[in-house]
């Protein structure tokens, strides 16, 4: 197997068994590839090269803003997915939807148009 800095593109590592796909290399044993690739995942760490090209784990960077945003906008989605079926019910039935579950299925509809108008 084989670790290298993959061609044009930028601090981007990876592992592969065609020496086209990087500008440098090293070769690696399987059992060295699958022990980084399992400890990267349980750590949650990235893979890069070290100043020799060795496999090394490290950080992942810090979310961006954007990123954040995007996270926080999946989370409140979802909050509104799971409860959509109040306002079925209420449309269906009549029952209402209870305060607690409006006012906040209210706070999440604003939350999302402050987030993505940038506003938060």
């Amino acid at each position: 197997m084989l670790f290298g800095k993959i061609k044009n593109i930028d601090d981007e590592w990876g592992f592969d068994v065609f020496e086209k796909t990087f500008d440098t290399f090293i070769t690696i044993s399987s059992s060295e590839h699958l022990n980084i690739i399992k400890v990267a995942n349980t750590q949650g760490k990235l893979i890069k090269g070290d100043k020799d090209g060795k496999p090394i784990l490290v950080d992942p960077p810090e979310p961006t803003v954007k990123e954040k945003n995007e996270q926080r906008i999946n989370e409140l989605e979802s909050y509104l997915r799971i409860t959509d079926w109040y306002a079925i019910r209420q449309a269906d039935t009549g029952t209402p939807i209870p305060e607690e579950i409006k006012t906040k299925r209210q706070q999440a509809r604003t939350e999302i148009s402050a987030l993505r108008e940038g506003t938060v």
